[in-house]
């Protein structure tokens, strides 16, 4: 065979490649529908804050790790105690040798040092201090040293009391009916055994007293996000309800049974991406001692994550999560195509090896090659026109329905009146800013080392 004609077959292949990749992305949105039909029917706020004075809810205790978070941590405390929910606690991991983080707390929530009467499930580092607050009976702060999140949550999960518990990420912004929503899968279906909610972007928030005031960014990178969010974070994965379980993405407010997270020894304090790693883990524990549990995601929108308008911080982010899946995909390779694993191992894993990890090296590869083919003359225009339509137009296709579904399903999280905005930057996504994320994931590959920050989360800008 030619040079010429094993570039064409190169091409023809990664074209094909996408072609299934994209239709198999089609599925999962036609998927999403049905959930966001039966959600929507269900999803009625009078009852549901109704059932905030009854004993039906159980009991959850929200951990959350404020070391290297952009938030303040007072107004994240503050954000924390003022959700609506009859019973749950707050527990914060601090570095009490950090600037303004405990001295902050101990002022401002008049906390008081106690013994540590808890028993230890999984171990962790040396915790320097449990407090106690005069004004907040529910709030429990660990004073650890800078640590790595899976350490910290670690920490918060040996000192929660109740059965359940919410896990909030650095950068997360959490609305006050959170609890309530994510608490209605497990409420539904006792087979539950993780359920996360709708993680929405927003280029800054400001918290004072609890209260939150949002700041939406302009510019095409805030757009392109909101774009790659909508998509990649809510659509798909609801679509994957019906497919498959889901795979838990990184600092999405997610509620877990303590039990099993005891069951598979804590978080991984080695990883930089806890969540991707604990989703793989809870699969394959679930499936290897027999307990036949779903890990849902609702349509729900519960918090708000704070995004960077930085490419620089994006791209760091991106890298992080790339490695963070990838080591979990490799550590779990057992579950891939064993049909012991169900769906999760014949369908969702195989997806992420190939649609998450492999895709980002061939559209690269295939760039280069449609440049190289067009300028030796081995491609033709009508074969670039049909590339590019299978590449791109199918993803901006797919973005476009997103948006649909945003303004049909969900009117009240970004508005009608932006549809024309979120449409232009569906195809400004694919026009430019999904190929600069394929030069960060790719670079995951090349780049195999933690960033200074062990969560591999956005740095503060935009946060006041």
């Amino acid at each position: 065979m030619t040079i010429a004609g094993i570039v064409f077959a190169l091409m023809m292949t990664i074209m094909i490649f996408f072609l299934v990749i994209n239709s198999f992305h089609s599925i999962l949105l036609m998927c999403a529908v049905p959930e966001l039909w039966s959600h929507w029917q269900l999803a009625d706020d009078e009852y549901f804050h109704a059932l905030v004075g009854t004993d039906a809810l159980p009991p959850i205790s929200v951990i959350a790790s404020l070391q290297h978070s952009p938030l303040p941590p007072v107004e994240i405390a503050a954000m924390l105690l003022g959700l609506d929910y009859p019973r749950f606690e707050v527990i914060l991991v601090v570095d009490g040798a950090a600037e303004n983080s405990l001295g902050n707390l101990v002022a401002a929530l008049q906390l008081y040092e106690v013994p540590p009467a808890f028993t230890i499930n999984v171990r962790t580092r040396p915790v320097r201090a449990y407090y106690r607050s005069r004004t907040y009976p529910r709030l429990l702060c660990i004073d650890m040293p800078d640590t790595s999140i899976g350490d910290a949550l670690n920490a918060a999960i040996n000192a929660a009391r109740y059965p359940h518990a919410v896990a909030a990420g650095p950068n997360v912004v959490f609305e006050r009916d959170a609890l309530l929503r994510l608490s209605r899968p497990f409420l539904l279906d006792r087979s539950v055994a993780c359920a996360s909610g709708i993680l929405r972007p927003v280029s800054g928030a400001e918290l004072r007293d609890g209260k939150i005031t949002l700041r939406r960014g302009r510019g095409w990178v805030d757009g392109c996000q909101t774009i790659e969010f909508l998509r990649n974070f809510v659509y798909l994965r609801l679509g994957w309800n019906r497919v498959a379980s889901n795979i838990v993405v990184p600092s999405n407010p997610v509620m877990f049974k303590r039990e099993h997270i005891f069951g598979m020894g804590g978080f991984d304090a080695t990883v930089e991406v806890p969540a991707v790693d604990i989703a793989m883990r809870m699969a394959r524990y679930l499936t290897d001692n027999g307990i036949n549990a779903m890990m849902p995601v609702i349509p729900d929108p519960v918090a708000w994550f704070v995004v960077s308008g930085d490419l620089t911080t994006i791209g760091r982010t991106r890298r992080a999560w790339m490695r963070g899946l990838r080591r979990a995909l490799v550590h779990n390779s057992v579950m891939l195509l064993n049909p012991e694993y169900g769906m999760f191992g014949l369908v969702a894993m195989p997806y992420f090896w190939l649609g998450v990890v492999i895709a980002p090296i061939l559209e690269l590869l295939g760039y280069f090659g449609l440049v190289a083919g067009l300028a030796t003359g081995v491609l033709d225009s009508s074969f670039a026109w049909a590339y590019l339509a299978s590449v791109v137009g199918y993803g901006i296709l797919l973005s476009i329905w997103s948006v649909v579904f945003q303004v049909t399903f969900l009117p009240g999280s970004d508005g009608r009146s932006n549809a024309a905005r979120l449409l232009a930057y569906a195809v400004i996504e694919s026009l430019g800013y999904r190929q600069i994320l394929l030069l960060f994931r790719a670079a995951a590959y090349f780049v195999d080392r933690q960033p200074k920050h062990p969560n591999g989360q956005p740095s503060p800008s935009g946060v006041t």
